[in-house]
């Protein structure tokens, strides 16, 4: 990979030219393709990340266009991943950028997440956000929860063996239901700090915690979580989503 093109990224002290040179050679898979994916997925291919699947079956709808910058009215109806795929690849073309229109399930997650560094969760339910983190547990795979609602945003950094797992924390997480209110540049507030997150564990850094935004009140909160010795999936590997 050209590494002009990251030169004044390279200077960050906290990133570095080796820091760079790893990012280069990491895989990372974005499950979804929605708000928080596609600013996800713009967001690590302009940083120089090696290889990027892009997971989401679903079609791109003009109310998917207030909250991604990356859509726009001519994308209505096609593939989310493939458009995605298709423009990504154009703003860096060293990236290896794919996407798959697949709906996660337990019967395909194994297969998509496999060689995997690390998961990005850009999903908008509960249910795929614990099958996500079952497989993650079970196969040692890193990955990021991000929630969004309202103005307010959730991200967790998961490491395996070394941090909570999604289902220490679940109560804090409210399920909701119905057509969730997003005020539109929140998902790419939350997708920013996400892969911040997402670039401290591929490098082996110092993670945030829990970390609650608020961003119409900005009002910012990092809980530092402690793993719950009782939780049936890292503590005592029951993987009921998988």
């Amino acid at each position: 990979m050209n590494f002009e093109r990251f030169q004044r990224q390279i200077i960050v002290k906290e990133l570095g030219r080796k820091g760079q040179e790893l990012l280069s050679k990491k895989h990372v898979v974005i499950i979804g393709g929605g708000g928080l994916g596609s600013n996800s997925s713009n967001i690590l291919t302009r940083i120089g990340i090696g290889s990027i699947d892009i997971v989401d079956d679903d079609l791109v709808e003009l109310p998917n266009l207030y909250r991604t910058s990356i859509f726009n009215e001519e994308d209505v109806g096609r593939p989310k991943c493939q458009i995605l795929e298709e423009k990504l690849q154009k703003i860096n073309s060293e990236v290896k950028i794919r996407g798959i229109k697949k709906r996660v399930t337990k019967e395909n997650i194994h297969s998509i997440v496999k060689n995997a560094d690390i998961i990005l969760d850009g999903t908008d339910n509960m249910q795929t956000r614990f099958l996500i983190n079952d497989i993650s547990v079970k196969n040692n795979i890193p990955w990021i929860y991000a929630g969004v609602y309202s103005t307010v945003g959730m991200i967790m950094g998961i490491h395996p063996k070394h941090t909570p797992c999604l289902k220490c924390i679940s109560q804090s997480i409210p399920e909701k239901t119905g057509e969730l209110p997003i005020l539109g540049n929140l998902p790419l507030t939350i997708a920013s700090i996400e892969c911040t997150e997402a670039i401290k564990l591929l490098l082996d850094k110092q993670l945030s915690g829990l970390i609650i935004y608020d961003i119409w009140n900005q009002y910012f909160e990092q809980m530092n979580i402690k793993r719950n010795p009782r939780c049936s999936c890292c503590q005592r590997g029951i993987f009921e989503f998988l």
